[in-house]
């Protein structure tokens, strides 16, 4: 009798226990179901976001061709309205947020550093420009000009010659100029490319002008590109002439895209004061 009175008491703490470890398991399967759902939501509903032109500029952007060359600057005239037709977003992406605090300290990469990536990647240098028709016939170099997302100098004492790796990157920089310009709000431009590959003679040549000119030039190898930031083409305007002039915040949003890329590691840069341009070099 005392036995079954024991166990008459225990019964309801059984009973409790039973209910707390029932709830408990409860709350266990309800987090564990519901964060991952959550979770799903936020990436099947992504903000709406610009197209990844630039991979597609880099695909298409290789045969040089008179007849091949205008198909890929209608490919990139549309490329360039679809960016126009998406929404500007309140949002800012990184490449927006970046902040410049010194022009001279964010692009700081000496001759020395360009040099080694110019080796890197980059051509023999060739003696005379006739040397360079050969490498253009085999594809180790690509003529820049027939392009509608940047503007190229008229070239004294360089060539518009690039290997296919630094055009890539510099159609990959005026696309993503031309989407911060249009997130922003403002005018579109094209940025404008003031030098580009020298052979030793045009070394040789710019030397005798410019004391400040090496030897060993990283544009000798077809790597390195020079972007003013003095000029920007307007995207409306179909001559070279017509120019946007010392304009600052089309410089700093420039400079934003090319410090985020080369804090992704595909360039480096050095700002040239006397020169007035972004001296970059692919990596």
């Amino acid at each position: 009798m005392k036995q079954q009175r024991k166990r008459r008491k225990q019964h309801p703490f059984y009973i409790a226990f039973a209910l707390v470890v029932a709830l408990l398991a409860g709350l266990q399967a309800l987090f564990h179901f519901r964060l991952p759902a959550t979770a799903t939501a936020a990436v099947v509903a992504p903000q709406q976001q610009i197209p990844q032109s630039a991979s597609v500029y880099e695909d298409v952007q290789t045969d040089e061709d008179a007849s091949d060359a205008e198909e890929v600057d209608d490919i990139i005239e549309a490329a360039v309205d679809t960016v126009m037709e998406v929404p500007i977003q309140t949002s800012v992406g990184t490449r927006r947020g970046t902040y410049i605090w010194s022009y001279s300290e964010c692009f700081s990469d000496s001759q020395a550093t360009q040099l080694s990536a110019a080796l890197l990647n980059g051509i023999t240098p060739a003696e005379s420009r006739d040397q360079l028709q050969a490498m253009l016939n085999r594809r180790q170099l690509i003529d820049i000009r027939h392009s509608s997302l940047y503007a190229v100098d008229p070239l004294n004492h360089s060539m518009p010659y690039l290997v296919p790796k630094a055009q890539q990157l510099l159609n990959t920089i005026a696309i993503n100029f031309l989407d911060s310009l249009h997130r922003k709000g403002l005018p579109l431009h094209r940025p404008i490319v003031s030098s580009v590959l020298r052979t030793v003679d045009d070394v040789a040549r710019l030397q005798q002008g410019n004391k400040n000119a090496t030897t060993n030039s990283c544009h000798s190898y077809g790597t390195t590109i020079d972007i003013t930031y003095h000029r920007f083409q307007p995207l409306s305007s179909g001559t070279r002439h017509n120019v946007t002039r010392y304009d600052d915040e089309l410089k700093y949003v420039l400079a934003q895209v090319l410090f985020d890329l080369r804090r992704q590691g595909r360039c480096y840069v050095k700002y040239e004061h006397k020169q007035a341009c972004f001296h970059l070099t692919v990596r």
